[in-house]
């Protein structure tokens, strides 16, 4: 079981490491609230409502590698305005989402690469920063 990133514009799909760990997953809640507003009276006033998008989904790269010519794919995916893909969970849950800004952090080789030495199967972690829509 594997995470799966497909473009909803042409179907294009990727694989990514099994070993990606939703970072945070449980840091977030749909329900928002306003910060306490006082009236004259002294009354409080809070609103509060649920969110519909916007959901971080931080793909950590602690125990998962991806391949440069997959990196290569996601950077141009990233160029793509507003382009809306369909995230798979290992566990079949799916999300609807979008690249957050920055889309791709923390992008370090797994060993050293000499300039033209460079191979597609190289090694790299790379944090993939979505929100969902």
């Amino acid at each position: 079981m594997t995470w799966t990133l497909k473009r909803n514009t042409d179907q294009a799909l990727m694989s990514l490491h099994s070993q990606y760990h939703w970072l945070d997953e449980y840091d977030w809640s749909s329900l928002k609230q306003s910060a306490p507003v006082y009236t004259l009276s002294g009354a409080v006033d809070i609103q509060q409502g649920t969110m519909l998008a916007g959901r971080p989904i931080t793909l950590d790269c602690t125990n998962a590698r991806i391949k440069r010519s997959e990196l290569e794919q996601l950077q141009a995916w990233v160029q793509m305005p507003e382009l809306t893909m369909t995230l798979t969970h290992p566990d079949d849950r799916t999300f609807t989402v979008l690249f957050a800004s920055p889309a791709l952090t923390d992008i370090t080789p797994v060993k050293v690469i000499r300039a033209g030495d460079e191979h597609p199967d190289d090694k790299f972690t790379a944090n993939i920063n979505l929100l969902t829509v």
